[in-house]
């Protein structure tokens, strides 16, 4: 063998043992993040009533609008919102740190408040504040470190429009700085079956997700308003608000019989558009399928009151209603898989 051809040998070798090595790396990571993942599941966090005696309207040194919500006609909202109210560990900081997490608005929008002691004054002030529906803050646990015993935080990220988990992640948080040690991104996996298949695709549910509908020749996401004429009906889908004013989550859909000219015993007469049909509340996106000269109208969101029900676009009752019959001819709840990369 030359020398050149076992140079390159040797060389396939290597790359093919860096590319394992990175692969096997890449997996410890992802175990490690699911780890405190499942670690968080199981574990019982202190609240803010296991430190009411030490954090309180009068042992708190901040402005009066900033601690508003431990006067005594608002600590029971406090109470009710906070995730955790937990003591942590950061390297650069001596002094006693709590961290109180609260979860408010029907974004249920994370606010993360960290406490520090001060000795002189013998008061809490604040160290860090983080606004979640700002993004300077998403929601975040505190683990520890088995090695240092210092805190880190693990995060829940996910995306502002429809609450889908993004990553896994795992920060430090030093200087007021957040730090990005590791991610474990999640991938959302349909295994739809056959007979789904003909009504939807993973590919459209991902666009359906993300308010694209662009497979309904529409440019742009978010569209504000989305009308199609199919025969006798015409279908308006709205898409609906949380009070924050700015996030989409889910659909008002109606059906109309559409306004014409219409033959009866004493002749031709005009008929107003009027509504036929408004589809229940919490429809997460909805798309236009034609089969065998058939027009159907399918859709994906929450059950019904008495099926099971979700509040973010991942599993999903999916509905096929017959636009000629209005008459639903196919219903199945679609599991999804979250894989970590």
């Amino acid at each position: 063998m030359k020398l050149k051809d076992i140079f390159l040998v040797l060389l396939f070798i290597l790359i093919a043992s860096l590319n394992l090595f990175a692969s096997n790396s890449r997996k410890s990571e992802i175990d490690n993040i699911l780890y405190y993942a499942n670690w968080i599941k199981n574990h019982e966090y202190t609240t803010y009533e296991n430190y009411e005696n030490e954090l309180n309207y009068t042992t708190i040194e901040v402005s009066d609008r900033e601690k508003c919500g431990f006067l005594p006609n608002e600590i029971s909202y406090t109470k009710n919102a906070n995730l955790y109210c937990t003591e942590i560990y950061l390297d650069d900081v001596k002094d006693r740190l709590i961290a109180m997490m609260q979860i408010e608005g029907s974004g249920r929008f994370p606010y993360l408040t960290i406490f520090r002691f001060d000795s002189k004054k013998q008061k809490w002030i604040i160290y860090y504040y983080g606004d979640g529906s700002a993004g300077n803050c998403g929601l975040v646990y505190p683990v520890q470190n088995p090695i240092t015993g210092k805190t880190l935080f693990f995060e829940e990220e996910r995306n502002f429009d429809n609450r889908r988990l993004v990553a896994y992640n795992l920060l430090s948080f030093k200087n007021k700085k957040w730090k990005k040690e590791s991610t474990a991104r999640a991938c959302y996996v349909y295994n739809l079956t056959n007979d789904e298949k003909k009504w939807i695709s993973s590919g459209i549910i991902e666009k359906m997700a993300t308010f694209d509908y662009s497979f309904m020749g529409l440019k742009g996401d978010h569209p504000e308003i989305i009308e199609r004429e199919v025969l006798d009906k015409k279908i308006i889908a709205k898409p609906y608000y949380t009070s924050v004013g700015y996030m989409a989550s889910n659909f008002e859909i109606i059906i109309y019989k559409r306004g014409g000219e219409v033959l009866k015993n004493e002749g031709k007469a005009f008929e107003d558009e009027r509504e036929i049909l408004k589809i229940n509340e919490g429809q997460w996106g909805f798309n236009l399928v034609e089969k065998g000269n058939k027009f159907y109208l399918v859709y994906i969101g929450m059950g019904n009151s008495r099926e099971q029900r979700v509040s973010t676009i991942e599993s999903f009752m999916l509905n096929v209603l017959d636009l000629s019959t209005l008459e639903i001819v196919y219903s199945s709840y679609i599991n999804c898989d979250i894989e970590f990369k």
